[in-house]
């Protein structure tokens, strides 16, 4: 029973797991990327800084937040790529539907432009006064592939998104706050940071290295369960591989590589998803920028530098203290004995 029960499973498995390695590393791998990161982002090192310098950097990253941001669609660099290129018809991207979904929740679509080396980008947000949290989604569609090797012709959807945040002095706040698009029929594959967007209007696509970040993957406008998570850092090359509970999740601590000069690092977020009933073939992705910690020996020893001066500060208090407390003895006794002393007439 036992060797009729591995004869039978043995293939299946092996099958199973060639199929989907080969759908995996034939599909493209669409996402956006934030130009010119390197102005929105606060730079831990401000302290080492002169107060000229220090506002100087202020000033410019309160211009980059209420400036609009431009973001270009791009394909994972096939050298440090999970995946590797279909060949897809030329007018993929001419079908391509991009979404925008403002702060107050209302969707619409918006036209990719052209630029110098920037083939496909979008500018957010396209009212200034408005801000909040926006979502940028693009749904990219190919059919007649047979990325599985089965007979039957699959069709492929891509959904690009990026969480971005829009800050403005004296705009008005967006009333909504939302992480997913809501629509399955525009954006049916998604995922996102499990945030409490009662309580935030800003963030989610920016994370720091050695803390716990929930994850949500949603299919159909509903958590998926036991799909695959692929994090890939296009700097360090790292990448780790994740399994979704049944409520869609999973849980990621980004790490911290100190090879890198840089304040932070790119993450991108891989999911992918194979539906077999309908022959089609998911995949998400989501960039986060990663903050760098700033080293534990710097902070102990800002630490040790700043109790040492509160010490000192109030060690020369005492001193000064006992100096005048003994002065004031010194006066008072001699005042005392002028008045008591025997003066001649």
């Amino acid at each position: 029973m036992k060797l009729f029960l591995l004869l039978f499973f043995l293939p299946t498995t092996l099958v199973f797991t060639s199929l989907t390695t080969y759908a995996e590393k034939t599909v493209p791998i669409y996402y956006w990327q934030l130009i010119d990161q390197d102005r929105y982002i606060y730079r831990s090192d401000m302290d080492q800084l002169n107060w000229r310098d220090i506002r100087k950097q202020r000033e410019l990253s309160e211009t980059a937040n209420h400036d609009p941001k431009f973001l270009s669609l791009n394909l994972l660099d096939l050298d440090s790529a999970i995946h590797g290129l279909l060949p897809v018809d030329g007018n993929m991207l001419d079908r391509a539907i991009a979404l925008m979904r403002d702060p107050n929740g209302e969707i619409q679509q918006v036209s990719l432009s052209a630029i110098a080396n920037q083939p496909h980008f979008v500018k957010i947000p396209l009212d200034d006064d408005l801000t909040g949290r926006y979502l940028l989604g693009i749904h990219i569609t190919s059919g007649g592939h047979d990325i599985d090797k089965d007979g039957d012709l699959d069709a492929i959807h891509i959904c690009a998104k990026h969480i971005i945040s829009h800050y403005r002095n004296g705009g008005k706040v967006g009333s909504a706050s939302v992480i997913f698009f809501d629509d399955a029929q525009q954006m049916p594959f998604e995922i996102a940071p499990a945030i409490d967007t009662a309580k935030s209007r800003y963030g989610g696509g920016i994370q720091s290295t050695h803390r716990s970040y929930e994850m949500i993957v949603r299919y159909m406008d509903q958590p998926l369960a036991g799909t695959k998570v692929t994090v890939v850092s296009s700097e360090s090359r790292w990448q780790k591989s994740f399994i979704t509970d049944s409520k869609g999740r999973f849980r990621v601590m980004p790490t911290d590589d100190r090879l890198i000069a840089k304040e932070w690092q790119n993450y991108l977020y891989v999911a992918t998803h194979h539906d077999l009933e309908h022959n089609a073939y998911y995949l998400t992705t989501l960039p986060v920028m990663v903050y760098k910690n700033r080293p534990e020996w710097s902070s102990k020893a800002m630490g040790f530098t700043y109790w040492a001066i509160i010490g000192s500060a109030l060690s020369l208090l005492m001193v000064v203290g006992l100096i005048r407390r003994d002065s004031w003895y010194n006066s008072r006794s001699l005042t005392i004995f002028e008045n008591h002393r025997i003066k001649k007439n």
